[in-house]
């Protein structure tokens, strides 16, 4: 296979986990699902993230290749590892959950919620690095631009500050606001954005190839 064509193929497995992990996300977040869909769900949405973002690496580099780019692409593989462990473990904590909560295990509760909470900031810190990156990275992109850069930069920025503020708890528990579904909606708008540019992706490989 030639790197032309498989640059190709890497951004429509982009697109295509994109499209999945923008409908995965908010279904977790606001479905209730039966434990082993669930749990079939969180196994697969750090891995489509994962390749949502090489997607987006590979259209973003037809343009111009960073280190920018790179690293959110490492940054947002880490944050899916993250969130598949965070969110495995917060399954397994629930589902052994004790019927009657003496002291001790109440203290033994609050330390496992603990770790949850820690994976959970991590999760955010990560993806917040990674959006950031990509979106420095698509400053100069000439099918992407400078209002979806700044948009990511400032929501990125937000992310982080608003998870130091409220650290070890979430900020949506904090009575702050939660800026998850804003990062989500915003990688669903690039989906969409590279969808509509595959004639771009064409001729970009075209030129390379001539």
């Amino acid at each position: 296979m030639q790197p032309n064509e498989l640059t190709k193929k890497w951004i429509i497995t982009g697109i295509v986990s994109g499209l999945l992990v923008s409908f995965i996300y908010p279904a977790l977040m606001f479905i209730s699902f039966p434990q082993a869909v669930q749990t079939v769900l969180i196994m697969i949405f750090g891995p489509l993230l994962a390749f949502s973002s090489a997607g987006l690496y590979f259209f973003i580099s037809l343009h111009k290749k960073t280190i920018s780019a790179s690293a959110a692409l490492v940054s947002n593989i880490i944050a899916g590892i993250l969130i598949t462990t965070m969110l495995l473990v917060q399954v397994a904590i629930r589902s052994s959950h004790p019927e009657e909560i003496s002291d001790t295990s109440n203290w033994i509760w609050t330390s496992l919620n603990r770790v949850h909470l820690g994976l959970d900031a991590s999760w955010d810190v990560y993806i917040a690095l990674g959006t950031l990156l990509f979106a420095l990275s698509m400053f100069n992109h000439p099918k992407l631009g400078k209002i979806i850069s700044i948009s990511g930069l400032l929501i990125s920025v937000a992310l982080i500050i608003l998870n130091a503020i409220s650290f070890p708890v979430p900020p949506s528990n904090a009575g702050l606001f939660d800026l998850g579904p804003i990062v989500g909606l915003w990688y669903f708008i690039i989906t969409l954005m590279i969808i509509f540019r595959l004639k771009w992706v064409d001729e970009k490989l075209k030129s390379y190839r001539d």
